[in-house]
């Protein structure tokens, strides 16, 4: 069975579209991993997968700030950027998780920047969860670019600070 993308170490192949690091599944869900792993054909491995996708979701909405005192300056340098490209990036439980992706995109040297724009509207973004599919398309499109994981925590602060974005 072959668990990892084809030259992307680190990453599982969960379903046919879905793909996890395997620091962050052993790390966060090394209970449903396991399941998954042991998994009995395809629509069991669905099944868990779904499991996982849901405790990667809880765990992204558990800890992030809801009150604006709470916000990470770190984080919030992103948010110009994201309302001039879709205000709703910025709206829901969703932004905090994207925020800290392009801190961390942006340290690993990725062009935040010049790429998100495209990103953001080709395609255009669903009506629903613009913020949590904005994220999938930059790990997607960092992975690709830097050969980089995303998964590793947030540095202190954006390479970009002070940079006008």
């Amino acid at each position: 069975m072959n668990t990892t993308e084809p030259g992307v170490p680190g990453w599982v192949q969960l379903t046919e579209r879905i793909q996890f690091s395997h620091g962050w599944l052993a790390a966060h869900a090394p209970d449903l991993y396991a399941a998954w792993v042991r998994a009995d054909g395809p629509r069991e491995r669905s099944s868990v997968a779904a499991r996982i996708l849901q405790a990667a979701a809880d765990a992204e909405s558990d800890d992030h700030p809801t009150e604006p005192g709470d916000v990470d300056p770190a984080l919030a340098v992103w948010a110009d950027l994201a309302d001039r490209l879709d205000p709703r990036l910025t709206a829901g439980p969703d932004w905090w998780p994207l925020a800290a992706a392009l801190t961390r995109a942006d340290a690993a040297g990725y062009d935040v920047p010049a790429r998100l724009p495209t990103l953001a509207t080709t395609p255009v973004l669903p009506a629903r969860h613009p913020a949590r599919e904005l994220h999938f398309r930059l790990l997607d499109d960092c992975t690709q670019t830097t050969g980089t994981c995303l998964d590793r925590p947030a540095p202190s602060g954006p390479a970009t600070a002070g940079r006008h974005l």
